[in-house]
């Protein structure tokens, strides 16, 4: 039997301090820790070493030395190009705990902390660990400020989602969960039941109208749980008070539930929206409502007429079952279903074996050019370009069609976008961030270059970008290997690239005996 998976244990830190039960006081009362700052609504952190002090705070008696860290970032890259080294913090974090089990960073935009999330069930399910530490984190940097910025995607005033809000407050935050196989009950805040994952395959900076990669996310994760739309009792919305995803959001939501919908709240008017670490405080936040059994407000907002927002108070409401949503740049998705209860789905699926069928490596940023359509030269990078050249050239090596929300993409980079990182820095030196280009500012994200390969091939089912330095490429594998053999997609695009390094290289694995027509 697979085992069940819960949060045990958990640790906040947030623009209302490092204390996780004063954070979930001040969010419960209503508050904001969203301040205005030259000119900027932000919430921000104070102190050094947060992340340090939070991971200590979980494990006063140690982990089981099986343990895995799973960390979803944006920053580890650009941090990696500034201190000359590669990124230590998952090696920092795993060798204080004393945890030898499988490690990784998630880069994945705004649904990196909820990747994090997914990797680490996968891996408890799989048994390959009794233990997964999987932690949420990202500072607010000049670069990033400055980006947001170009979009003009910051609003000037608090936030206000699904309020008719014209844009995001940005916040900095870490969230740390213990999920733990088999937990004793205890032990539990929540349990986690299920997952999905999805790409858009639409456009790198703004979700579908309708949200329909969100739905069908919201769906696979509801059926990885075992539960019916109408058992969901609070819905965790991503609610970043753009009007693209908060439409999007509302759009895959109505679709999903009909007229009977849960409530649904965000709390990014009060921490902020925390990008890389949302997935990680948001579940946080909602396990925290499953513990208490209380519906957590959304500020700032005036009743909706169509939808139950939570405005501004906060209310006792039963709470079996939580959705928390993450939607991300590049087009990833990710739903999360928690719970009161373990999932009532037993895995009797044998694992499924997996093959190579494809593969293709680009030399340079000239072959990659000649490679890729014109019309993506002048936005993607070079990173996106080997990215592009490299993964359609080995999806047009392994010559197999099937459906495009079975098919998956892991992206895999060292040392990220390094051209971006340094134009970036090098307009912050000429003091001209002002000109900061909307066009081509994204592709610091490492999933935006993963978003152009989905684009690029329609390639609708899991999306994660891996920026876990040399070890990248070989977990990227390992993950790819082990969404088929779960039946998380029946084919997965491996792409591995890297700027002033030797290319990209890309393969396609399927699941042997799939049935898959061949081109």
């Amino acid at each position: 039997m697979t085992p069940d998976v819960a949060i045990t244990r958990l640790a906040l830190a947030t623009g209302f301090g490092t204390d996780a039960e004063e954070t979930w006081r001040q969010v419960m009362a209503g508050a904001s820790a969203v301040r205005s700052t030259d000119g900027t609504y932000v919430s921000k952190i104070d102190g050094p070493d947060v992340l340090a002090s939070l991971v200590s705070s979980i494990a006063p008696d140690g982990l089981p030395p099986d343990t895995g860290v799973a960390i979803g970032t944006n920053g580890a890259p650009e941090a990696a190009w500034l201190s000359g080294k590669p990124y230590a913090v998952l090696d920092d974090v795993a060798d204080s705990l004393g945890a030898h089990g499988p490690r990784v960073v998630f880069g994945t935009g705004c649904v990196a902390g909820t990747n994090a999330l997914c990797y680490a069930v996968d891996v408890l399910r799989a048994r390959l660990a009794r233990t997964m530490v999987v932690i949420g984190v990202e500072t607010l940097t000049v670069t990033t400020m400055a980006t947001f910025r170009s979009w003009k995607a910051l609003d000037p005033a608090p936030s206000r989602p699904y309020g008719g809000s014209g844009g995001v407050n940005l916040g900095e935050g870490a969230a740390v969960l213990v999920l733990e196989a088999d937990p004793k009950a205890e032990d539990v805040v929540a349990y986690v039941n299920g997952y999905g994952l999805t790409s858009d395959a639409f456009h790198v900076t703004a979700p579908p109208r309708d949200g329909e990669g969100l739905l069908r996310a919201l769906r696979i994760a509801l059926r990885d749980a075992g539960i019916a739309p109408s058992e969901v009792d609070y819905v965790n919305g991503h609610g970043t008070g753009t009007p693209a995803n908060d439409t999007a959001e509302l759009a895959a939501m109505r679709a999903a539930f009909g007229p009977h919908a849960p409530p649904i709240s965000s709390s990014k008017p009060q921490v902020g929206h925390t990008l890389g670490a949302a997935g990680v405080v948001e579940a946080a936040l909602t396990a925290l409502a499953i513990r208490d059994q209380l519906l957590p407000p959304t500020a700032n907002v005036a009743p909706v007429s169509d939808w139950d927002v939570v405005p501004n108070h906060s209310r006792p409401a039963r709470i079996d079952v939580a959705v928390t949503n993450s939607l991300a740049f590049g087009g990833a998705n990710g739903v999360v279903v928690l719970g009161r209860r373990p999932r009532r789905v037993a895995d009797t699926h044998p694992a499924r074996a997996v093959e190579v069928c494809g593969s293709a490596r680009v030399a340079d940023l000239d072959a990659a050019l000649a490679l890729i359509p014109r019309a993506y030269a002048g936005r993607v990078g070079e990173l996106g370009a080997l990215a592009m050249a490299a993964g359609s050239a080995a999806w047009t090596d392994a010559g197999c069609t099937t459906d495009a929300e079975r098919v998956g993409l892991v992206f895999a980079t060292a040392a990220g976008p390094i051209g971006t990182i340094e134009e970036l820095f090098a307009l912050r030196d000429r003091d001209e961030l002002r000109l900061v280009s909307p066009v081509t500012a994204p592709n610091i994200v490492a999933s935006v270059t993963a978003g152009y390969v989905c684009q690029m091939l329609d390639i609708k089912g899991p999306l994660s970008a891996i920026t876990s330095g040399a070890d990248s490429a070989s977990i990227a594998d390992d993950y790819a290997h082990r969404l088929i053999a779960r039946g998380r997609a029946d084919v997965v695009l491996v792409v591995c690239a890297d700027e002033r390094a030797d290319g990209a290289r890309a393969h396609v694995l399927r699941a042997v005996g799939v049935g898959l027509q061949v081109n």
